[in-house]
């Protein structure tokens, strides 16, 4: 185990692996799934979009939860939604259920996930920035691990034994985290409990006071940039795939060297955050997921296909790590939880337009135009991560 790595992060990291096996296999499952019965590309997009409307709607009332009642209990209830979101389609295999699924698995990994980030922050008090990066980038880690083995497994299992058992499987994986959850999870550290305790107030100030801080609106805006392009990206990959004639094992490969990209960024991140700071990674990152856009229309052979997605995952996997550290460094004191719910919101906002916006505009202008709003949305945002190494050069 790595010098300073705080006991509880294992734990955390295999829950988020397990836990995020649901959403990041019965994506891939549900939107293939969906095609092979002939459900159009609408359907598709609106599909992705579900597992992000409740997130939406309850982010920031999720990042209150934490703040007040503590992450132990936030956690667990999401666990046991995902758990009942990847039963429905092994119980009832249809096009209603995979929303239904995507509904509960959505909702239940973003709780899983506001209650995870909080408690990782709360193990960065009174460390140096770059051990709270580090913690950051071991922690992502697992998120990344599920998002390489679930699509590339659900791919596997589609081709050789069907969709339902490649839902069952995704279910296994969501029990292995439950069983973490409720074993491994006794003691969250003081830090988090002093910040979940009951004298914050019953009815907290309104969210936009949190855009007050220059430094909030700059990292709120680069987060909408990138969680748009990311879930482009996602949306856009089946829907190609499947244009191209690729099977379900080919596309499932893409997503998974995309994840695997995010796996090696993230595993560089303790060499990198004692050599550069977190908005001089994040500007050479979006940099690389321009490019990587603009590059995607020609990307006709499979290969070729895999090749960018494994550099724009690596480009993807540099952000989340560090927007969780400076997120946390920017947080008003005791407002953590709510700080993240509202990033949360933000991409789960974005989780919800992208997709439909993709499925009704992809027929008429095709898929190029969208690939370079992509890249001409995130460049936008570079001025202000530029600022932010500026900043925090003085």
């Amino acid at each position: 185990m790595p010098k300073h790595f705080p006991p509880l992060l294992l734990p955390l990291i295999l829950i988020t692996l397990t836990g995020h096996m649901a959403m990041s296999g019965g994506r891939v499952s549900g939107a293939l799934y969906a095609l092979s019965v002939g459900s159009p590309e609408l359907v598709v997009g609106v599909f992705m979009a579900m597992f992000s409307i409740l997130p939406t709607l309850a982010a920031m009332s999720v990042g209150r939860w934490v703040d007040r009642i503590g992450a132990r209990p936030v956690m667990r209830f999401g666990v046991l939604a995902v758990l009942l979101g990847a039963l429905v389609p092994v119980l009832w295999l249809s096009v209603p259920a995979l929303f239904a699924m995507a509904v509960l698995i959505g909702f239940g990994f973003n709780a899983m996930s506001v209650a995870g980030q909080h408690t990782v922050g709360a193990m960065a008090h009174g460390q140096s920035a770059e051990q709270r990066l580090r913690n950051f980038g071991w922690y992502a880690l697992g998120h990344s691990a599920s998002s390489a083995l679930g699509p590339f497994i659900s791919g596997l299992l589609i081709d050789h034994v069907g969709f339902r058992m490649a839902f069952a499987t995704m279910a296994v994986f969501t029990c292995v985290a439950c069983w973490l959850v409720f074993q491994k999870l006794g003691r969250l550290p003081a830090a988090v409990k002093s910040e979940a305790r009951g004298d914050i107030p019953l009815r907290p100030r309104a969210w936009h006071d949190l855009l007050a801080a220059p430094e909030l609106r700059r990292i709120y805006y680069v987060s909408l940039t990138l969680s748009c392009c990311w879930d482009l990206f996602i949306v856009m990959l089946p829907v190609l795939g499947t244009r191209l004639g690729f099977s379900a094992s080919i596309i499932g490969t893409v997503f998974s060297l995309f994840a695997v990209g995010t796996f090696v960024s993230r595993a560089l991140m303790p060499w990198l955050s004692t050599r550069f700071r977190e908005w001089q990674i994040m500007r050479a990152a979006m940099a690389m997921i321009a490019l990587v856009f603009i590059v995607l229309p020609w990307a006709s052979a499979a290969i070729v296909f895999m090749l960018l997605g494994f550099l724009f995952g690596t480009s993807i996997g540099f952000s989340q790590p560090n927007m969780l550290s400076l997120l946390h460094v920017a947080a008003p004191g005791g407002r953590g939880g709510e700080a993240l719910g509202l990033r949360s919101l933000i991409g789960n906002a974005s989780s919800v337009l992208v997709p439909v916006s993709f499925g009704l505009a992809v027929g008429p202008l095709g898929l190029a135009p969208l690939l370079w709003a992509g890249a001409t949305l995130i460049s936008s945002a570079l001025p202000a991560a530029h600022r932010g190494v500026r900043h925090h050069l003085r």
